[in-house]
């Protein structure tokens, strides 16, 4: 099985970040924009692409995630970003963030620069910082180069912190943040149609029963009057509204019966 690590470069600005709102929010708003993406297969070189979001659709689909483990730093960012913006779904998922959580919380910061000093693998660039608010269209050639390049060398770190990592946790582990990163990225509802309309038989008699037993119909219960009168069948008070001129009757005689305030 192919090893695909991957990191996605997207548009934010100031008012619209991950640190304003979740990252569902963030993924699925009508602002997001892939910048681009950088993708290594196994060990080899990062591959950086940059295009409107059909080209980046088709490169993406050169790659073969249905068999392959696909690793990111923070993957319910990247895994989502695949699930529910290009409609893939990788054979397997692992997150380097999730795994450092396991293994060093307490001990460093758990971003990607924190965990490539801290294993000694590189230096995280600052790239992104210059990003802020540019669309994809704004950057110059260069620009984009140079972020493409800040990608890669992401993906790069993240693949070595995989290969540090991988060896100190055992497989059961792994097979968690597989499950629980796909059940954000890839949600699904399972129902039992059997318990369900067994249940709502089981709610509509109950309901019939209790209509029986007041001796009132469900007509009954959608008209006021009739509603009414059943009340006064049963020996019910019959509720009303407050009205406007009660409430401020009950207002001016509170405050003469209030104390007066000391001076």
């Amino acid at each position: 099985m192919d090893i695909l690590t991957l990191d996605f470069e997207t548009f934010y600005s100031r008012d619209y970040s991950l640190s304003k709102i979740t990252t569902e929010e963030y993924i699925r708003d009508p602002r997001f924009e892939v910048i681009g993406v950088s993708v290594q297969v196994n060990g080899g070189e990062p591959e950086w692409f940059s295009g409107p979001h059909d080209d980046v659709a088709a490169y993406l689909a050169t790659y073969p995630w249905h068999s392959s483990l696909a690793v990111a730093h923070n993957a319910m960012f990247d895994m989502s970003i695949l699930s529910w913006r290009f409609g893939i779904r990788p054979k397997k998922i692992a997150c380097t963030l999730s795994m450092a959580r396991a293994l060093h919380t307490g001990e460093t910061g758990m971003s990607l620069g924190a965990l490539a000093t801290f294993y000694d693998i590189g230096t995280k660039g600052n790239e992104v910082v210059a990003a802020m608010g540019k669309r994809r269209g704004d950057f110059t050639r260069d620009e984009l180069a140079r972020y493409g390049a800040y990608c890669s060398n992401d993906v790069r770190l993240t693949y070595r912190l995989f290969c540090a990592q991988l060896p100190q946790l055992p497989a059961s582990e792994m097979g968690l943040i597989d499950l629980t990163t796909r059940m954000f990225s890839e949600p699904v509802l399972h129902i039992n149609p059997i318990v369900l309309h067994t249940h709502l038989q089981m709610v509509r008699a109950r309901k019939a029963t209790l209509l029986s037993d007041c001796g009132i119909s469900l007509d009954d219960l959608m008209s006021n009057d009739r509603l009414a009168a059943g009340s006064r069948h049963l020996r019910l008070r019959k509720p009303t509204k407050i009205s406007r001129r009660w409430q401020n009757t009950r207002t001016r005689k509170s405050k003469r019966l209030s104390p007066r305030a000391s001076g």
